[in-house]
């Protein structure tokens, strides 16, 4: 995979090479229009000062030669040329440096406007010419005369001057282009590495945390300010896996210490008795499969919440009617509720609600399992389920005197139970974590709190607007 410096540096160099030589190519082509055209205007010159010689006397084409008046025509190192042409495209007149060699003629006799070529010379040297038409002047009147033209002028020089000048220039920018270019590709690695320099120092102190180092921070005041969201959002992060890793540390001492109370005294049972078969008791049957439905009560709990956290929950919800529900569920704990005197008061009203009914009866069944044993002997347990806007709300609540606010935000951590033992036997404290598992696969929303009497309220409600039938209470 490319590298985020790698494409960076393939654009900037791609990017700033394409912008260099579309730079030099305009700087050549404007500096080499130049040229041409400096060259161009010597010729116009030299050429009007040739036709400015030429004159018409008693009705024939005249040229007014002189070496002094028209300077590097001459024949000795020649390197200007001209030829002039009557209107009969006749050769009336040329320069000394031509000899008897002819330059080409490519004027029209009405052609006024000049025109600019590249020639090649009798001796092989290359040239430019330039040709027009026009009208001489009269040996007695130094105007013009208005009315046809009546000779064509070609003026050539030797571009030697004019070549080199141009080599010289593609030359320079063709060498400003090569330390240009090595210029970029030496300066944008450079940049790139102390531009990306504070990226690399932030995946250092990324790569130097470790499962033992999360509580570690990074330094956020000091990133630029296009890295302090990434600084923070990976700060953010580290608390989050070090809230999780604390977890599943203390998830695994809990679970260790919830299975060596029983594990210990399966042993136990398992060496007395090997040691005293003959005195067996009749009891240590029930007590070994008592201890034996503890375990997998734990490993089923642990189980459903590991599906839970892996979406794999099977749901298949159906119609199920509220407080006929509610009640059922609770004739399981009604006899160990009358067994410590708990008072109950329900106030179900009937209602259609959308569950799963195993899961539904598994919350119900913790809930209700949980009120009936921790309510303060002789107490009150109160079951209310109502329809409300938001849908249909069941309400169980009971005394809580020894829980604080801390105690019922806890309510719902693995293992978590308000007794200094931790384990009583009977409850591992998963059940409330497997109950909001399930409420949540469900959408439902399961909750708990302290009312400013004292009571602990906990709330299942659905997510789904009903219609309530005619209210009926159920009081037992």
């Amino acid at each position: 995979m490319t590298s985020l410096r790698q494409q960076l540096r393939r654009a900037l160099v791609g990017s700033l090479t394409a912008l260099l030589g579309a730079a030099l190519v305009t700087v050549t082509v404007v500096v080499w229009e130049e040229l041409v055209d400096s060259f161009d205007d010597s010729l116009e010159a030299r050429a009007a000062a040739v036709s400015a010689r030429v004159e018409r006397r008693d009705g024939k084409l005249k040229l007014d030669y002189s070496a002094d008046a028209l300077p590097g025509f001459d024949g000795d190192k020649p390197r200007n040329y001209f030829q002039i042409w009557d209107d009969n495209d006749r050769s009336f007149a040329r320069s000394p440096s031509l000899d008897d060699e002819n330059l080409p003629l490519r004027v029209g006799k009405r052609r006024s406007r000049a025109d600019y070529w590249n020639v090649t010379f009798p001796n092989g040297r290359p040239g430019r010419a330039i040709g027009y038409a026009f009208t001489p002047r009269r040996d007695d009147d130094s105007r013009a005369r208005k009315g046809a033209l009546q000779a064509q002028l070609v003026v050539a020089s030797d571009r030697e001057d004019l070549n080199g000048a141009l080599s010289g220039l593609i030359a320079a920018v063709g060498g400003c282009g090569v330390l240009l270019l090595a210029a970029v590709w030496w300066v944008v690695p450079l940049v790139l590495r102390r531009g990306l320099a504070p990226l690399d120092r932030l995946g250092a102190e990324v790569a130097r945390i470790d499962s033992h180092s999360l509580n570690a921070r990074l330094p956020v005041d000091a990133l630029p300010a296009e890295l302090r969201p990434v600084g923070d959002r990976l700060n953010e992060l580290l608390t989050r896996l070090a809230a999780s890793f604390e977890r599943e540390r203390r998830f695994s001492a809990d679970l260790a210490h919830e299975l060596r109370t029983p594990l210990a005294e399966l042993r136990s049972q398992a060496e007395c008795a090997l040691k005293w078969p003959e005195s067996r008791e009749p009891g240590l049957d029930q007590d070994t499969l008592a201890i034996a439905t503890q375990m997998e009560a734990l490993v089923t709990h642990m189980l459903a919440l590991a599906r839970s956290e892996r979406g794999e929950i099977s749901i298949e919800t159906s119609d199920v009617e509220a407080a006929t529900f509610v009640a059922s569920v609770w004739k399981i704990h009604a006899p160990r509720a009358a067994e410590r005197g708990v008072r109950t008061t329900f106030a179900l009203h009937p209602a259609n609600v959308r569950a799963d009914p195993a899961l539904l009866r598994s919350i119900l069944h913790n809930l209700l399992e949980n009120a009936a044993e921790y309510t303060p002997q002789n107490g009150e347990l109160r079951v209310t389920g109502e329809v409300v806007d938001s849908g249909y709300r069941i309400r169980i609540a009971n005394p809580a005197g020894d829980l604080s606010s801390d105690d019922v935000r806890k309510l719902f951590d693995r293992f978590w139970r308000k007794e200094a033992a931790r384990s009583d036997g009977k409850h591992a404290g998963l059940g409330l974590s497997v109950s909001r598992a399930f409420a949540t696969a469900m959408g439902w929303q399961l909750a708990a709190a302290l009312d400013p009497d004292g009571w602990l309220v906990f709330t299942l409600r659905t997510s789904e607007g009903l219609t309530p039938p005619t209210p009926r209470g159920i009081t037992d």
